[in-house]
């Protein structure tokens, strides 16, 4: 009886494709169960979402402010820049262009911002290369 059972072949088609779609539709619905998110975790995902957020409007604006002071300077990012950590300071030039960086902001912090007189930014001095040209005035005759 018991061989007579496996050599019914429509039967066990049957059987294996009804236990294959019920396989698949279990995995299916604990696929889709773990992904589902508790209310513990949705307000962690979502204050994660935000700081994420955040923390790329930052990265792009300092990208974009990088962008017009590589056009003030007339350089490219490895100019300052280690390729291998862009955030380390071991380059003389990278040194340099923070203390700049300083320097531009005091000036626009004591009113060269652009609403009273010149604003102050790196185009101000280096006028598009990287050493400015500095002619002091002759002195007078």
């Amino acid at each position: 009886m018991f061989t007579q059972f496996f050599n019914n072949t429509k039967i066990n088609s049957l059987r294996l494709k009804s236990l294959s779609f019920a396989l698949t539709i279990t995995i299916f619905c604990s696929l889709y169960a773990l992904s589902q998110p508790t209310h513990a975790s949705e307000s962690i995902i979502a204050e994660k979402s935000g700081a994420a957020d955040n923390l790329k409007s930052e990265e792009k604006a300092v990208r974009e402010n990088m962008v017009v002071i590589s056009r003030q300077l007339g350089v490219t990012c490895l100019t300052c820049h280690n390729t291998d950590n862009f955030k380390s300071d071991k380059k003389h030039e990278f040194q340099v262009a923070r203390e700049h960086m300083k320097l531009t902001q005091m000036l626009i912090d004591n009113g060269m911002d652009g609403k009273k007189s010149y604003k102050a930014d790196c185009y101000l001095c280096h006028r598009g290369v990287l050493k400015p040209v500095i002619q002091e005035p002759k002195p007078a005759k």
